[in-house]
């Protein structure tokens, strides 16, 4: 069969659609490397605002003829994932059209209800799409596939088929095709890649979708690849790119299992001594009660070269997270000692932070500020404007409050705009804060060079329309630029 993958983005590049290597995701690529392996031709592609779509889409069907379209799509790309759609079905009407990722998973009423839309994947799709593939060659009408809601056409009926579990034997994946992503990368030069460690996530907080598509089946939800298998893969990186400078560890929290933790640790170790020049590592860490006094844990690290690593605070104000976000229960003083631990250790760490909770105050938000200046992060911060995903816990509790304003439904910037109303913390407070966070954090420890350059950044994504406006610009006349 002939087979489209399309990823989307909403922001505007003026290289490429994605910077390095690290900007690939997993969901569409295992997807596509999984039907490739199955025989079938398959082709990528990735839609972005200033995509001629029409035009691509309409030379794309005329020479490929596709009898499958896979598209994803989290919350935000919605919007510019309908375009796409509409767009292959008013072109194409032969095509069948299966949506997959976060968004279609929690809310699959609202997926299969699009006109364009004959299927919607509902969680983990690898085993699904190899059975819609083998129908549909065979020429039948899709039905019984475990994972899918599909929708007859003629009679306007939907199939809600089972839910197989959650898939365990993660070593069983291949390893991604990454030269299907080689057209769209623009740095190709001492690059970071990312390897994925594990799907699921141990925490229930209440604004990330892990709560909720823990919920979608039965089985284990948090699950690892085998540290022989991760290093295989690396292994395989190394051969194809001599460039390869980062590996990051991608899943939710690598302290979600200390004895695995520390057994990948080891053996990433004993591979970089064999190595002539060692790699560098990074990932992602929840503080919990296990890891908050944990010297052991960042020793490891430091070991293992693992450079840096993400930690979520999210909230500076204990009430907050505890009550709102529902976060591992820990105390302020533990993050700012955890950290200062990394500091003596030379672990370079990042804090990932939100703000424009529901329930949250301009005072709550001061403590934010108040404990990352005292954690003092070392690779930066990471600060997003909450953005209320449906299907997530947080999401309900906007809409009983009444809390989501009209920018909600028209919004396609995730984590720079303001679409909620708080008692207390206006969307211009918000801007405000946003925008002045990185100087309120770093002033005194970081050039001042440094926090204009990034103090600018957030303030020009603090108001989407007027980035999108300034983007669309440079890329028009870049564009007159290239052709001149």
């Amino acid at each position: 069969m002939n087979i489209v993958c399309v990823y989307s983005l909403t922001t505007y590049s003026l290289k490429k659609e994605l910077y390095s290597p690290g900007d690939i995701p997993f969901g569409i690529s295992y997807i596509a490397t999984i039907l490739k392996q199955a025989g079938h031709n398959v082709k990528l592609i990735v839609i972005t605002p200033t995509t001629p779509l029409h035009q691509e889409l309409q030379a794309l069907i005329k020479d490929f003829q596709p009898d499958l379209f896979c598209l994803t799509a989290v919350s935000t790309q919605i919007p510019i994932i309908k375009k796409v759609g509409e767009t292959i079905r008013r072109i194409d009407d032969r095509g069948f059209i299966i949506l997959g990722g976060a968004h279609p998973t929690l809310n699959p009423k609202e997926v299969i209800s699009y006109n364009f839309v004959d299927a919607v994947c509902i969680g983990e799709g690898e085993k699904a799409i190899i059975e819609l593939t083998r129908q549909l060659e065979a020429g039948s009408v899709p039905a019984e596939i475990p994972n899918l809601w599909i929708k007859n056409h003629q009679t306007g009926m939907i199939e809600e088929n089972s839910r197989l579990p959650f898939f365990t034997d993660l070593d069983s994946l291949p390893f991604i095709d990454r030269e299907m992503w080689e057209p769209f990368i623009s740095n190709k030069k001492n690059v970071l890649y990312t390897v994925l460690a594990g799907r699921g996530c141990p925490n229930r907080c209440t604004y990330c979708s892990n709560h909720a598509l823990a919920r979608i089946t039965n089985g284990r939800y948090v699950r690892f690849r085998s540290p022989e298998n991760i290093i295989e893969e690396i292994k395989a990186l190394i051969a194809r790119d001599s460039n390869v400078e980062t590996i990051f560890l991608e899943t939710e929290t690598l302290g979600a299992n200390l004895k695995y933790t520390y057994q990948l640790l080891e053996e990433l170790t004993a591979f970089n001594n064999s190595l002539p020049k060692p790699l560098k590592f990074g990932t992602n860490l929840a503080l919990n009660r296990q890891i908050k006094n944990n010297r052991r844990l960042l020793q490891t690290f430091k070991d293992a070269n693992l450079d840096f690593f993400r930690i979520g605070l999210e909230s500076g104000s204990e009430k907050v997270r505890r009550e709102v976000l529902r976060r591992p229960k820990y105390y302020n003083e533990d993050l700012i000692e955890f950290c200062r631990l990394a500091r003596e250790l030379g672990v370079k760490y990042t804090i990932n932070l939100l703000i424009g909770l529901p329930g949250e105050t301009c005072a709550d938000f001061q403590e934010t500020v108040e404990v990352t200046r005292k954690c003092r992060p070392t690779y930066g911060v990471s600060v997003n404007i909450f953005f209320p995903y449906p299907g997530t816990r947080l999401f309900e509790v906007c809409k009983e409050r009444n809390l989501l304003s009209s920018e909600f439904h028209t919004a396609v910037s995730e984590r720079t705009g303001t679409v909620l109303n708080l008692p207390g913390f206006s969307p211009w407070q918000i801007k405000k804060e946003f925008i002045l966070f990185y100087y309120k954090v770093h002033k005194g420890y970081k050039p001042w060079s440094d926090i204009a350059a990034k103090t600018a950044r957030y303030a020009i994504d603090a108001f989407p329309p007027l980035k999108r406006f300034l983007s669309k610009t440079v890329h028009a006349f870049s564009k007159i630029s290239l052709k001149g």
